[in-house]
């Protein structure tokens, strides 16, 4: 009993050490108490990281290479930007080119008469081929070289003449029998001719002009002012080329057509046909007096050419100078050949003479 006893003692005794409720055999274990040794090391660690990531006193620096002398550093790539589209700049219209100085009538062109203001025809004569190169051009003195060097260039020149001089005399015999097609009103044929001279010869400058006097003989004014212009490209001192514009410009536009008759007289003073066709200009703007005075220069040198009188001749008629127009008239038909021209100077002189008798 005394077991039993003690027994029962003993659990009333840890009863009232455990709270009430909690039956015996299933009482909650004793709570650990947390690792604050573990906690601490890792915040330590993650304070440690953190520093090292973002506060460059804790980053090791790189020793950097010296830079060379003289070598620039690469430059940093720019990163490619599309520029914007644009429109496209509208079309201007291109500046008007200046009309072609004044110009002088070639081989088989004409001149205008006296009487009537029309062109008269002008007889061509063989004209030898053009120098290469334009007399206003001098060509850069040579290098200095050796007397060996100097004689071989000298020997070779030498041998090279032959066959320069043939190719020349092949080029005129060309021109001239193109020249003697065109003179015998053969135009088609010449046209021809000269167009294959020019394939030879290209800055053939009389050749250049006859075509421009054949495109305008056929009517194609558009032609020939090509090849006149042509012609001044190659030889800005002309004088047929701007008397050959002149001729085209004389009913569309006087005035131009007097600039370039006047610049053919300035560049060949001692011609003849500059001075009819500027004449003939003034004469059908009723400039007697102006068209008589240009013609009394080449008068004044005792040219003997029968327009030239007749020209002369006729101005003065038209100012009311009976005698002086009597007197050219006569000396035009010492010099001119049986024509219908002629014809009517006669019957002009009769008429004059006839009425001065009154």
């Amino acid at each position: 009993m005394s077991i039993i006893h003690d027994a029962l003692k003993k659990a009333q005794e840890q009863r009232k050490d455990k709270p009430e409720g909690v039956p015996f055999g299933n009482a909650p274990e004793p709570k650990k108490k947390p690792p604050y040794i573990v906690i601490g090391v890792v915040a330590l660690v993650a304070v440690i990281i953190i520093a090292y990531l973002y506060i460059p006193a804790f980053h090791p620096t790189k020793a950097v290479p010296p830079r060379k002398a003289g070598v620039k550093p690469a430059p940093v790539a720019a990163v490619p930007v599309k520029p914007a589209p644009q429109k496209a700049p509208e079309a201007q219209p291109a500046p008007a080119k200046p009309a072609a100085p004044a110009v002088q009538m070639a081989a088989g062109t004409q001149a205008p008469s006296a009487v009537k203001g029309t062109p008269k025809t002008v007889d061509a004569a063989p004209v030898p081929a053009p120098k290469a190169m334009d007399a206003s051009v001098r060509p850069a003195p040579p290098a200095k070289r050796s007397k060996a060097a100097r004689q071989e260039a000298e020997d070779e020149t030498v041998r090279r003449i032959p066959a320069r001089k043939a190719e020349d005399d092949s080029i005129n015999r060309q021109y001239n029998e193109a020249l003697q097609l065109m003179n015998s009103g053969q135009l088609k044929e010449a046209q021809k001719a000269f167009l294959a001279l020019l394939g030879r010869k290209p800055d053939h400058v009389e050749a250049l002009n006859n075509m421009g006097v054949i495109c305008a003989s056929m009517g194609n004014r558009k032609d020939a002012v090509a090849y006149f212009k042509k012609v001044l490209e190659y030889r800005p001192n002309y004088p047929k080329a701007y008397n050959n514009m002149g001729l085209l410009m004389m009913t569309d536009n006087p005035g131009l057509a007097e600039e370039y008759f006047t610049k053919a007289i300035a560049l060949e003073p001692e011609g003849v046909e500059p001075y009819l066709n500027l004449a003939a200009l003034l004469r059908t703007g009723k400039k007697f007096a102006e068209a008589a005075k240009v013609l009394e220069v080449p008068i004044s040198r005792n040219v003997k050419d029968a327009s030239l009188y007749l020209a002369y001749a006729v101005a003065k008629d038209n100012m009311g100078l009976t005698a002086e127009a009597i007197r050219y008239y006569r000396q035009y038909l010492g010099l001119a050949k049986p024509s219908r021209m002629r014809d009517g100077v006669v019957e002009r002189l009769r008429y004059l003479e006839e009425r001065g008798k009154r």
